[in-house]
């Protein structure tokens, strides 16, 4: 097996398409269910996803793990020299123009090299955050000095909030969107929106982190004392709409995770599919259905199986609740938190 390639939009990048998600990578921020904090364990995946083929490595300064991985990197003989980094700041902490050149050059040196070949703005939200990105002093013209010097290769925009990434494809000034959890079997909210389609319009790279939708379609529901959704508690609502899925998803004598993967790989309007796994063994599983053909109608049956509130897996007006405060006052009273 091979992990395939795939062009990245306009940014000319060919990379693997399937990708592996770093957040989970010696970062004592994530979540236990995908944390691997022993540094062997880390060179072992790593070392893996070359075997396998896989090029394109998802990281964040977020994640306080890249001077780690960069050193890790340094030390394997299969390290592919075609490596796509790909990293990003925000989630939070801000978007000035500033901060973003402090994050560049901190990702230079973690890993090495003279050039990140793709820096995404982490987690923009709302207006204000829109604000700051494309002021005067913001991260877009930071960006484009960046792109200057030579130190940025291709710019987008990653989160997991919809309207931030129809205006980023809107505006026409970034290359690549990263969208988490918004095309899985759960929620198709990343194609239905239109945003995928207005992406290829404009050769804009497309790359979906999450297809297991934080949990909830590698683990299933079954013998499972509290299925997570996005690493959080599910809802009620969730786990029935999960349960009827992992039944027809039996019926068509394919396991879930193996479902939920072969779904992702399946959208042509999908460049890169980016996983994030605990072992090796895991990785080969996920990377195999690359070369596992699906019927495509099991797949929409599949989907169709799973039909929930989209207001409870990130539908159109759904914000990400990371950090709890930002979420609005309303959804939280919706979702009992």
């Amino acid at each position: 097996m091979t992990a395939h390639t795939t062009t990245l939009g306009r940014t000319g990048i060919t990379t693997s398409r399937i990708g592996l998600g770093a957040w989970g990578l010696a970062n004592p921020g994530s979540h236990p269910a995908v944390q691997v904090m022993d540094e062997q364990a880390v060179t072992d995946l790593l070392s893996t996803a070359f075997d396998l083929g896989i090029t394109l490595l998802d990281s964040a300064e977020a994640y306080d793990n890249e001077e780690l991985l960069g050193r890790i990197i340094r030390s394997l003989d299969n390290a592919p020299r075609d490596l796509i980094v790909s990293t990003k700041f925000g989630h939070g902490k801000g978007f000035s123009g500033a901060q973003i050149r402090e994050s560049v050059e901190r990702s230079l040196a973690a890993f090495q090299i003279d050039s990140i070949p793709v820096f995404m703005l982490h987690d923009p939200r709302g207006d204000a955050d829109l604000e700051e990105i494309y002021g005067r002093d913001g991260a877009l013209p930071e960006l484009r000095r960046l792109q200057d010097e030579g130190l940025v290769g291709s710019v987008g925009v990653a989160t997991g909030t919809l309207p931030p990434l129809l205006a980023a494809v809107d505006s026409g000034e970034f290359d690549v969107i990263q969208f988490p959890r918004l095309y899985t079997l759960l929620n198709q909210s990343a194609k239905t929106s239109g945003l995928l389609e207005r992406a290829k319009e404009k050769n804009i790279g497309t790359i979906l982190t999450s297809p297991f939708a934080g949990d909830i379609l590698a683990t299933g529901v079954r013998g499972v004392a509290q299925p997570r959704y996005s690493f959080w508690d599910a809802q009620p609502e969730v786990v029935a709409a999960v349960a009827q899925l992992q039944d027809a998803a039996d019926a068509a004598g394919l396991a879930l995770p193996e479902a939920a993967m072969a779904y992702a790989l399946a959208e042509p309007l999908i460049d890169v599919v980016v996983i994030g796994v605990k072992t090796p063994a895991e990785l080969r599983q996920d990377a195999a259905m690359i070369d596992r053909v699906v019927d495509p109608a099991t797949l929409d049956s599949l989907a169709h199986a799973a039909r929930v509130d989209q207001t409870y897996v990130g539908g159109p007006d759904y914000v990400w609740p990371f950090p709890m405060d930002r979420m609005p006052a309303e959804l939280k009273a919706k979702l009992g938190l």
